[in-house]
């Protein structure tokens, strides 16, 4: 006959001390084991970077686009005032010297235009002496008010040369861009060498100019504006 032994308290604790089970003694070596941290850390970390990676270098090219824009702009409204007066072959380099200043692969998708304003005397309303338009198709430009320019700009002294550029941007669309964006500047610009800068005729007269690039640009002159 087999007689059975009970086990006593003590046998128990030291049996589930001992245990490889032992559920305290797995959390402890789990808390206490530093292995692998930096790689979970990485794995944390890396999408929130990479993400910021990618929203700076959108953000950063949009800037750099929004700069030469703005550049561009200031060079055609101040090559403009250099000159009393500007026709043909001069308004063709004028537009080409802003699209290599702005330095966009597909000039087609640049918009602008250059008015001319005199005010004959100080009860007149002011007068177009020109305007040059670039790729009018594309731009959106509003109606451009003469009459809400401020008087110390444009009066019977000086008339003022406004210059307008819009450029529909492409971004990256890497995360924070997911869709074409205009950029547009404009500037005011005293005449340096006369009164007022005229464009062609000095009538009103409108010169439509095209472009893909800024050594393709072809202007043509149009009726004069009605207004």
């Amino acid at each position: 006959m087999i007689k059975m032994r009970a086990p006593t308290l003590e046998s128990l604790k030291t049996k589930w001390t001992h245990n490889p089970f032992n559920v305290r003694r797995l959390s402890r070596q789990y808390r206490e084991d530093e292995r692998g941290i930096a790689a979970i850390e990485f794995a944390i970390i890396a999408p929130i970077m990479i993400g910021m990676y990618f929203g700076l270098a959108e953000i950063a090219s949009a800037i750099s686009i929004d700069r030469r824009i703005s550049h561009s702009a200031n060079v055609a409204g101040d090559l403009s005032t250099q000159q009393p007066e500007l026709k043909d072959e001069d308004i063709v380099e004028l537009i080409s010297a802003a699209l290599r200043v702005m330095g966009v692969e597909d000039a087609s998708s640049v918009s602008m235009d250059i008015h001319s304003y005199m005010k004959p005397g100080a009860d007149d309303a002011p007068e177009s002496r020109g305007l040059i338009r670039l790729n009018q198709s594309v731009g959106n430009f509003p109606a451009l008010q003469p009459d809400t320019i401020d008087a110390n700009l444009l009066n019977e002294r000086s008339g003022v040369v406004v210059t307008r550029v819009s450029y529909e941007y492409t971004p990256l669309k890497l995360r924070y861009f997911d869709s074409d964006i205009t950029l547009t500047e404009k500037f005011l610009h005293k005449p340096r060498r006369s009164d007022a800068v005229i464009f062609q005729d000095g009538k009103g007269s409108i010169i439509d100019c095209t472009a893909t690039t800024f050594k393709d640009v072809t202007c043509s002159v149009t009726a004069a504006p009605s207004t």
